[in-house]
């Protein structure tokens, strides 16, 4: 991670703003009008990678969309603040078995969620490795209801403190999670991923997805029992 002083950080935020004016006084106005293309994808990454959603900068751009230099300045000099800044705010991570608990659901349906892009905020991460949420992600449900994860987990939480539930998840429960999930799948395909979608090679999108998933509930579950 680079580090900066004062001097670069002043020097950053001015190149930002000399950027944004060169495309003001220099971009072709016949390719103006492509200009918040550009920007609506720019606030909208921002707003599924940021830690604290920046709802006002968000706001601001979107009034300034009639003046697209103007909007591209602001989101540079947003990008450029948070670069140089020497504060990192702890962020707590979950594990698709804590989500799946959180949601009552199974770990091959979050796993389908990520692949869906269902979570704003969460990448899909390297293939067979399980993936981790940030507490800040945003899953959208299909009726376009939007919830945080901390916020999910907070109800998880206040419900089994309700039901008298509240003991910490053992080994031995999120193993079974795993177990779970893999047994959906022998069910959903009728055998073992060696002797079902391991043996095709003509396997569909959604398949090839289902594959992968699988594959690493079954990695996840021999590292434990290593």
């Amino acid at each position: 991670m680079y580090m900066f002083n004062l001097a670069e950080k002043e020097v950053a935020i001015s190149e930002a703003v000399t950027i944004s004016e060169l495309i003001k006084n220099y971009l072709p106005e016949s390719d103006t009008d492509k200009l918040p293309a550009l920007i609506k994808a720019i606030a909208n990454y921002i707003e599924k990678t940021s830690i604290q959603n920046p709802v006002t900068l968000l706001q601001e751009v979107q009034q300034s969309l009639s003046e697209p230099h103007r909007a591209l300045q602001r989101l540079l000099i947003h990008m450029v603040t948070v670069g140089t800044s020497e504060d990192v705010l702890s962020v707590k991570m979950y594990t698709t078995g804590d989500v799946a608990r959180f949601f009552g659901v199974s770990v091959a349906t979050v796993n389908n969620w990520i692949n869906q892009g269902r979570f704003q905020g969460v990448v899909k991460g390297e293939r067979f490795k399980q993936a981790r949420i940030p507490e800040n992600a945003v899953y959208v449900a299909p009726t376009g209801v939007k919830t945080t994860i901390s916020e999910a987990a907070q109800r998880y939480e206040e419900e089994q403190v309700r039901l008298g539930r509240n003991k910490p998840v053992t080994t031995v429960e999120e193993l079974a999670e795993l177990v779970n999930a893999v047994v959906y799948f022998e069910n959903k395909y009728g055998g073992t991923l060696e002797t079902t979608l391991g043996q095709r090679s003509d396997l569909t999108p959604a398949e090839k997805r289902d594959a992968e998933q699988w594959a690493g509930l079954l990695r996840s579950i021999e590292r434990r029992n290593a």
